[in-house]
């Protein structure tokens, strides 16, 4: 592996200092003119009585909607019956494996062990960062390098959040393929086997083990990063991680089938994979974001590259166990995916038509129709008119009823009665979004910007 500590050092340098107050000014007047612009619309389409302008863009949201929804996701798995490890090169890509910790001593031990106990043929470069803990993550860190002298540590004063411990320690890693994992994490030994083989190019050509749909499959040529399905440990504790479990079933439906059709997934944070190359081409993590994932997806889409979705392996994390850390995770995340629409536009609309078409639905559904209920409420009650947004909120409505019933029917194997039950309650779940998206959208244009990183408690 070359020497490029430097060249990462300037990249990153570079990269923390191209977000100013100027840029941040920018982004909350984007947000403002996008607030106003929503309820002016919606305003005149009441005052001016054009619905048929609301049923005109449901009618194309809704091609894209059955389009996504009737389509055969592309197989990307290696098939069962093979030693996966088979379709490694004898001297495999190096992986270096990020885990970024915060006061995470009571997960760390388990996690370091699913970590060596992975099966893979390079050696493994694994870092921990210890993003400026304050419990026993430094004393659990020496103890773990006592058991794992190959474990390496990186000690820093927290900054930047979660994009800020990963571009710290990116100069110092050797890998040509970078892993992200929370340190919460649990993965299976044959994960790196799974998941690796989609960046070796001509794989899918030269090997008749590797099973691939026929469509889009020039596309895994050119595979930038690849994302496994998120799968909740503690799903039995109680409803709120029950639904949390059966909402990584639907995120995973939904997001093998906008790849199914062209459109765009999205990188989850942990258990994602990246190619190194590509990560310096970006100028490393975005620190001036809540969610560095969601940001790196548009980015690395920007510059060309795919990136693909696996619903198996899996990698475990914890579920929040409580509505109040739901609530601080929900709203990061939500602001965090509705900073980078103001951030990467115009940008974003030099992508191809299939990806613009699968943004725009994605985008109109989750920040623009909640934030747009609120003047439709207002004119339905005040004036007794009928709401212009049924006809996107019953779309918005069969896309999570679909997509609940064929996720917890292929990833949670449920049937019948239950499988009803499930996508009934899920769906009742995941009206959480609509406070969530309305109070982020809010927040964004009206309030002076505070980057604050809420850390999910993990309990081990």
């Amino acid at each position: 592996m070359r020497d490029n500590t430097q060249e990462v050092n300037e990249l990153l340098l570079n990269n923390s200092n191209s977000k100013s107050y100027p840029q941040k000014a920018i982004r909350r007047f984007k947000a403002i003119i996008l607030l106003l612009s929503v309820w002016i619309i919606i305003s005149l389409l009441h005052l001016l009585n054009l619905q048929w302008l609301a049923f005109g863009l449901t009618f194309v949201l809704a091609i894209q909607t059955v389009r996504m929804l009737l389509a055969k996701p592309i197989t990307t798995a290696i098939t069962k019956n093979i030693d996966s490890s088979q379709l490694l090169p004898k001297v495999s890509p190096q992986v270096s494996i990020l885990v970024p910790a915060k006061n995470e001593s009571v997960v760390l031990q388990n996690l370091v062990k699913s970590l060596f106990n992975l099966d893979y043929l390079t050696p493994l470069d694994i870092w921990i960062i210890d993003d400026g803990s304050t419990d026993e993550t430094p004393q659990t860190l020496k103890k773990l390098q006592h058991q794992f002298p190959q474990l390496q540590v990186h000690n820093r004063t927290s900054k930047g959040g979660k994009s800020g411990a990963l571009n710290a320690v990116l100069p110092f890693t050797k890998g040509e393929i970078i892993l992200v994992c929370d340190a919460d994490a649990q993965l299976s030994s044959n994960f790196l086997q799974q998941t690796v083989p989609l960046f070796i190019d001509n794989i899918a050509k030269n090997t008749k083990n590797y099973n691939l749909n026929n469509n889009n499959n020039n596309n895994i040529n050119n595979i930038g990063a690849v994302q496994v399905r998120k799968s909740i440990t503690n799903a039995s504790v109680n409803f709120l991680t029950q639904c949390q479990q059966m909402e990584m079933s639907c995120d995973c439906f939904l997001q093998t089938h906008r790849i199914a059709i062209g459109g765009m997934t999205e990188l989850r944070g942990n258990g994602m994979l990246v190619k190194r190359s590509l990560l310096e081409k970006c100028h490393g993590w975005n620190e001036d974001t809540l969610t560095d994932d969601l940001d790196l997806t548009f980015k690395l889409y920007l510059i060309g590259a795919e990136i693909t979705f696996l619903a198996t392996p899996t990698i475990q994390e914890e579920g929040v166990i409580n509505w109040k850390n739901l609530w601080h995770q929900r709203c990061r995340w939500a602001e965090g995916g509705y900073q980078r629409y103001l951030d990467y536009f115009p940008e974003i609309l030099k992508l191809n038509w299939e990806k613009e078409i699968d943004l725009l639905l994605f985008f109109i559904l989750q920040f623009l129709l909640p934030i747009a209920l609120i003047p439709d409420l207002l004119w339905t009650i005040f004036y007794s008119h009928n709401s212009v947004l049924f006809p996107l909120q019953t779309i918005l409505s069969l896309i999570l009823t679909v997509a609940f019933i064929g996720g917890l029917y292929q990833f949670q194997n449920l049937r019948g009665i239950t499988l009803i039950w499930a996508t009934i309650q899920g769906s009742l779940y995941m009206l959480h979004w609509i406070p969530v998206m309305i109070v982020t959208t809010f927040k964004l244009g009206i309030k002076t910007q505070q980057l604050n990183w809420f850390k999910t408690e993990h309990r081990g």
